[in-house]
């Protein structure tokens, strides 16, 4: 690891304090790299910062790994295929839910929250789905989040549209909302950025129409899902989410 930065191959971002791009180091690895170009901007650098510094705290096999960094650069293994197309089959949800839950128990017992758990995070190792992205990523309390609207709209928990401290409980309402769009193929909220937000701060809640065969033949992964979706003090926790999973029903 040192300070040259890899060369450009593909550009993934190419906007903003930090550029995302497709890289090779050493001898032709594919990697993805994060580069600050605007050392100015102090809350990029911070943020930047945090992401390098809870990458070498998270080593998971359903988190990326990092291969590389300098001064200003960070890089990441290349993971390729992007979650199956909607709708997809319990089984299959079930064991992908299980495992992304699994690396959010690790990162949550290691006071670590995502806060943007939504389906482009999620990429495979090939058959394992990787969570990626900590750019936004903190602990309960953070300072930065108080600093900017943290998260994806159509994919956050209502707490993180209020601008308080955000919990491990949020990212379990967004793996829940995952979980309901790739049994129905339909997002928690559809409209651009800003209309969600107006939306979600008037009140409407998310409602996805579950057909009948599913409710029928899956009620207690559905009801996993929903109890997702419900108050943060009634989620279930990440480990709660991995156990209930693994038998396919909640307590009564």
């Amino acid at each position: 690891m040192g300070d040259g930065v890899p060369p450009v191959w593909e550009v993934l971002r190419g906007r903003g304090p930090v550029l995302v791009y497709r890289s090779r180091i050493g001898e032709g690895t594919p990697v993805v790299v994060k580069r600050v170009v605007e050392v100015q901007d102090t809350g990029a650098l911070r943020r930047f910062e945090r992401e390098r510094r809870f990458t070498h705290l998270l080593p998971h096999p359903a988190l990326p790994r990092l291969l590389g960094e300098g001064e200003n650069w960070i890089a990441f293994e290349a993971l390729e295929d992007a979650l199956p197309e909607p709708p997809v089959v319990p089984s299959v949800v079930a064991a992908l839910l299980s495992r992304l839950a699994d690396a959010l128990a690790y990162i949550h017992a290691r006071g670590v929250v995502h806060r943007d758990v939504k389906p482009a995070h999620v990429l495979f190792r090939g058959e394992t789905p990787v969570l990626i992205d900590f750019g936004i990523a903190g602990t309960p309390g953070d300072d930065l989040q108080r600093e900017e609207l943290s998260g994806t709209p159509a994919w956050m928990a209502p707490e993180q549209l209020t601008g308080g401290a955000v919990g491990p409980e949020a990212d379990l309402w967004s793996l829940a909302a995952l979980g309901l769009f790739l049994l129905t193929g339909q997002k928690p909220y559809s409209g651009d950025a800003e209309a969600v937000v107006c939306r979600r701060i008037a009140g409407e809640q998310s409602a996805f129409a579950v057909p009948d065969a599913l409710e029928h033949d899956e009620p207690d992964l559905l009801r996993l899902l929903r109890t997702g979706l419900g108050e943060a003090a009634k989620r279930p926790s990440a480990a709660d989410f991995v156990r209930l999973l693994a038998v396919r029903r909640l307590p009564g």
